[in-house]
């Protein structure tokens, strides 16, 4: 969006009402203001999640906190925040059957991520590793980490993705954690990744609230 000065000049006003103006679409909630970019129009329009692109080895970067918001106020919505909990548990069965662990025995590592969007909680997505895998790394440890190459240096490199998507309502937690009415359908996407061994490491599960993305895949023909 064009600063004080250059909007001052095309509609030949003083700086101080160029700022004025400014700041009344930024009150109005029209315009976003963040560090090192300026002002952003704010979009009406669904977020595209680009699932074929995120975690390519190419774009790795795709998936750290920094990418995340660079790619959400590229398409003109406030990337609020992302909070993020990390607990050493015993694995829900449906990731205990796709990470083939018991789940009366074992014991799996999930990140569980909010993301906020334009000041509102939007998506869900919770990470899950086997314990026996991460322990001692990064992936275990409650800070949040942008490195790529945890699995593989521990033996394990992610290779491919399988991705499932349901749409269904939410469960009562989720209702709480996305603070969305209980009418309101969900889609969940679990993305499995696996090794060259077809092993799997990581299971993905995320909740997106019907009204809020667009799930877009590329696929080579």
């Amino acid at each position: 969006m064009p600063s004080e000065p250059e909007v001052a000049r095309a509609y030949n006003v003083s700086r101080q009402t160029a700022r004025t103006a400014l700041q009344t679409l930024e009150r109005q909630g029209l315009v976003l203001v963040r560090p090192r970019r300026g002002r952003i129009v704010r979009s009406n329009q669904r977020l595209v999640w680009r699932l074929s692109e995120f975690e390519l080895p190419e774009n790795t970067g795709l998936v750290s906190s920094d990418a995340w918001e660079t790619d959400i106020e590229s398409q003109g919505h406030d990337p609020t925040r992302q909070d993020l909990e990390v607990e050493t548990i015993r694995p829900p069965q449906d990731v205990a059957r796709r990470l083939q662990l018991d789940a009366d025995r074992d014991r799996c590592v999930v990140r569980r991520h909010l993301r906020y969007i334009d000041g509102k909680p939007s998506i869900t997505a919770d990470d899950y590793f086997d314990e026996a895998i991460v322990r001692g790394t990064e992936l275990a440890a409650p800070e949040d980490t942008t490195r790529e190459d945890i699995l593989k240096e521990a033996g394990y490199e992610q290779v491919y993705d399988v991705d499932e998507i349901i749409i269904r309502m939410p469960t009562p937690e989720e209702i709480q954690r996305l603070e969305i009415g209980a009418g309101v359908p969900v889609a969940e996407l679990t993305r499995t990744a696996y090794t060259s061994q077809d092993k799997a490491v990581r299971v993905m599960i995320a909740v997106i609230p019907g009204d809020t993305l667009v799930l877009r895949y590329v696929i080579p023909t």
